[in-house]
């Protein structure tokens, strides 16, 4: 065989020689490279050395058995495509197959059935190698070290991600709209144990009460109204986890639904009392204040305490500022990737504006600034003309000429005096110790060492 060949490699195992060559021959045909072996010992052997894109296999080889040789072969290779030959047509032995075969083929081997077959298990494969390559992606774009935040909360917050990532228990993420609640859940799915499974978000406050039960809880097919099934995310989610963010808008009647797929695991469709078992995990999460919504009989106090069980509380971006600036940076990459555009600066008069503003749209309001400012800016450097208005009258009157953009007085020394305290707090937590200090602000001893330079911060204690 030639083993430069880029064709896919199967892997034939029959006791029979006869078949064996024939099957051969067909695979050669179709200049597939094909590994032959009369023994389920040498099978083993040449599967350990990995690279084979399907098996076909003898149900009846000598002292063991097609769904034997399954077991082993998919204990090396999990996705490996086996086709089964057998001479019975009895329904027995197609049943066992089917229990971990791709398919099986009666004897005499029909070889356009055979090629048929394989383009079929080729296709499944790479689908399957696709979707882990996908979900290893989600995984590393949702690792912990890619969530921007240096300040003090953001970091408690990534700790409780990592320790809810951790755990089976249900996980309610507390904070204001456009904070990053979504991605903070992602976060905790894609580092769980569940990350191979299923991540299904629902927004319970976009959809009337009636569309969020069929939404969550799926149809059942009604044949006289002509309503056909639909499945609900708790059972598409089953396996992962489900996200159910604002779940302080659910109604009363959908609370008690989803206390009940909590407390039973299992849903009933909406129209059927046929329960079906579900195995998730619940991330909820909420803008509103569900302490006070549970002492105003607005939420139930049961179902509160089931969702309640590992709280991660996130700060609005007004109370980090000091992310702003590697947020922005971060944006500028991605929009400046996205428009095809070389990568651009935000200048110090703009990003003085940006510190300056409140951010009541939190983290989602700040990328929109950054997406219309990349796509309004011809040069290299994104001015303060390139922000949105809201944020420009946020900012206050633009400084006077004679001072300059950052004039004495005005934001730059502002923004100075807010590092300058971050800095010294820092530095007294850790002792006076730069290298610890920079650790704790989540920056490089150089860039601490810098900032310490340019703000004249007395270090010899």
């Amino acid at each position: 065989m030639d083993n430069m060949s880029d064709k896919e490699r199967i892997l034939v195992v029959d006791d029979d020689l006869n078949t064996l060559k024939m099957v051969e021959s067909f695979l050669t045909l179709k200049k597939y490279q094909a590994v032959t072996c009369l023994t389920f010992r040498d099978a083993q052997k040449e599967l350990t050395g990995g690279g084979f894109d399907a098996a076909v296999i003898d149900y009846f080889m000598p002292n063991v058995t097609g769904l034997e040789m399954m077991k082993a072969f998919h204990q090396t290779d999990p996705d490996l495509p086996v086709i089964v030959l057998t001479a019975s047509r009895d329904v027995k032995v197609a049943v066992t197959m089917i229990q971990g075969a791709f398919n099986y083929m009666i004897k005499p081997v029909d070889p356009d059935e055979l090629y048929a077959n394989l383009d079929k298990a080729f296709s499944v494969r790479r689908l399957i190698r696709e979707n882990r390559e996908l979900k290893w992606g989600l995984k590393d774009r949702y690792k912990f070290g890619h969530i921007i935040g240096f300040s003090g909360r953001m970091r408690e917050a990534l700790e409780l991600t990592a320790r809810a990532a951790n755990t089976r228990s249900n996980t309610l993420i507390l904070g204001e709209t456009g904070s990053g609640k979504e991605l903070i859940a992602k976060a905790v799915h894609y580092n769980s144990a569940r990350a191979g499974g299923p991540f299904i978000g629902v927004n319970c406050s976009a959809l009337a009460e009636s569309l969020l039960e069929a939404e969550l809880f799926g149809i059942e097919k009604n044949v006289a109204t002509g309503v056909d099934a639909r499945m609900g995310k708790f059972e598409a989610a089953h396996g992962g986890s489900i996200f159910l963010d604002e779940v302080g808008d659910m109604s009363p009647a959908i609370q008690a639904k989803v206390l009940r797929v909590i407390q039973e695991r299992e849903v009933e469709r909406v129209g059927s009392h046929t329960p079906r078992k579900v195995d998730i995990r619940i991330i909820a999460a909420t803008n509103r204040d569900l302490d006070a919504a549970v002492a105003q009989d607005k939420f139930r106090k049961d179902l509160f305490y089931r969702l309640n069980v590992l709280v991660i509380p996130l700060p609005p971006l007004r109370d980090r500022l000091e992310d702003v600036p590697e947020l922005c940076d971060h944006f500028l990459a991605k929009y400046c990737a996205e428009n095809q555009t070389p990568l651009k600066k935000i200048s110090p008069g703009a990003m003085n504006i940006l510190l300056a503003h409140g951010w009541p749209g939190n983290v989602r309001e700040l990328e929109n600034a950054i997406e219309r400012a990349v796509a309004l800016c011809d040069g290299a450097i994104v001015s303060p003309s390139h922000l949105p208005s809201r944020v420009m009258d946020a900012a206050g009157p633009p400084p006077d000429p004679e001072d300059g953009e950052s004039g004495a007085g005005g934001l730059e020394s502002k923004v100075n005096e807010f590092e300058r305290g971050l800095i010294l707090d820092a530095l007294e937590k850790s002792g006076w110790r730069q290298n610890k200090a920079a650790a704790m602000l989540g920056v490089s001893e150089r860039s601490i060492w810098y900032k310490i330079k340019k703000l004249g911060i007395q270090t010899g204690k």
